[in-house]
């Protein structure tokens, strides 16, 4: 089933017992399995340090408030509200500061060692992109899709989350905001040649 609507959240506490997020979607086979990528959206209202996750590679990007400033190794950044999402280690210590009440974030979390990921906000304008998983979630109003492994599927609603692979262009227009997220396979043609010489 390519789409997901907002019933099929689950929502599950943080791991660090701080709070809580709410999963839009992933691949483990049933609730409480483990999962090789997970996209998901977390409310932030205080000061609180990120649970950790080793062996993930995480994104994060401001969905909605006014701001959140992560602190990460001595440094304060403002996550991004559109474009490329901030890349973390699930190792580090992270700590978030909401900047207003109603701070939201959304999440990419990918096992390294099955995935290569990538996370964007597109709020207005078209982006295309290509991968082993593609993952474009509606937030605040409809988007328009275009996939090539479902013709079928024009646009995903406000809260659905759309879920394929290959190549998928998304548009955005009015208030609209897609959060848009690919995972590529971490075992390269490099790496696959390497391991099949040794193994020879």
């Amino acid at each position: 089933m390519p789409i997901y609507g907002p019933s099929t959240s689950r929502r599950v506490a943080w791991k660090n017992g701080l709070g809580s997020t709410l999963v839009l979607v992933d691949d483990a086979s049933e609730q409480g399995d483990d999962w090789s990528y997970r996209v998901s959206i977390a409310d932030v209202p205080s000061r609180s340090e990120f649970s950790k996750f080793p062996g993930v590679d995480r994104w994060i990007a401001l969905l909605e408030g006014s701001g959140l400033a992560m602190e990460r190794g001595g440094v304060r950044q403002s996550l991004p509200r559109e474009g490329a999402a901030v890349k973390f280690s699930g190792e580090e210590t992270v700590v978030g500061e909401p900047l207003g009440d109603g701070v939201r974030d959304v999440n990419l979390m990918v096992r390294r060692d099955r995935w290569r990921g990538e996370m964007q906000l597109v709020r207005r304008g078209r982006v295309s992109v290509a991968g082993e998983v593609v993952i474009v979630h509606a937030r605040g109003g409809a988007v328009e899709l275009a996939a090539r492994t479902e013709p079928t599927i024009t646009r995903v609603n406000a809260g659905e989350t759309f879920v394929s692979s290959g190549e998928v262009a998304v548009e955005v227009g009015g208030d609209g905001c897609a959060v848009v997220c690919v995972a590529h396979d971490a075992i390269t043609l490099r790496d696959a040649t390497r391991v099949w010489a040794l193994i020879g």
